[in-house]
């Protein structure tokens, strides 16, 4: 703003208006028109980041920077690259399910292996059931069984 009414008023009265020395301004606008070596390095990863979301529209800064490093070389850390794809305005256009809950966990069936059975004695009817889960990435299997003669 200063820029263009500089043309028509002093500068020594606009930075007094604003509030800001004069040195200042004159520092900003060199800034303007020579940018550091820091900021150019910036607006180049910032145009290369673009360039590799045109591509795989659907990867994070992550991904991109994983992408990044392999074909190029170019070595950055993820917040920098956050930072150049938050600049961009960079999101990834991937799919985000809704999540579904796996039927009613409260029902209840009905027993239909006591109701009609004849158990003398135990170990002549024997149930089981199993379930597989993973702890701290080790797979696990866990397999119950359960005499029906101890239910009676």
């Amino acid at each position: 703003m200063i820029v263009e009414l500089s043309g028509e008023f002093p500068v020594k009265l606009l930075c007094e208006t604003m509030g800001i020395q004069r040195s200042s301004f004159y520092s900003w606008k060199k800034h303007l028109s020579d940018p550091s070596g820091r900021t150019k390095a910036f607006v180049s990863n910032i145009l290369l980041f673009q360039e590799y979301h045109l591509k795989y529209p659907s990867h994070g800064y992550r991904w991109l920077n994983a992408k990044i490093r392999l074909d190029t070389g170019l070595v950055l850390s993820d917040p920098y690259a956050h930072k150049c794809c938050k600049t961009a305005g960079i999101k990834s256009k991937a799919k985000h399910y809704k999540y579904k809950k796996p039927g009613d966990p409260y029902r209840v069936f009905p027993n239909l292996l006591l109701s009609e059975m004849q158990i003398d004695g135990p170990l002549q009817r024997i149930v089981s059931d199993m379930t597989a889960f993973y702890v701290k990435g080790v797979y696990y299997e866990l397999t119950l069984y359960m005499d029906l003669w101890t239910c009676m």
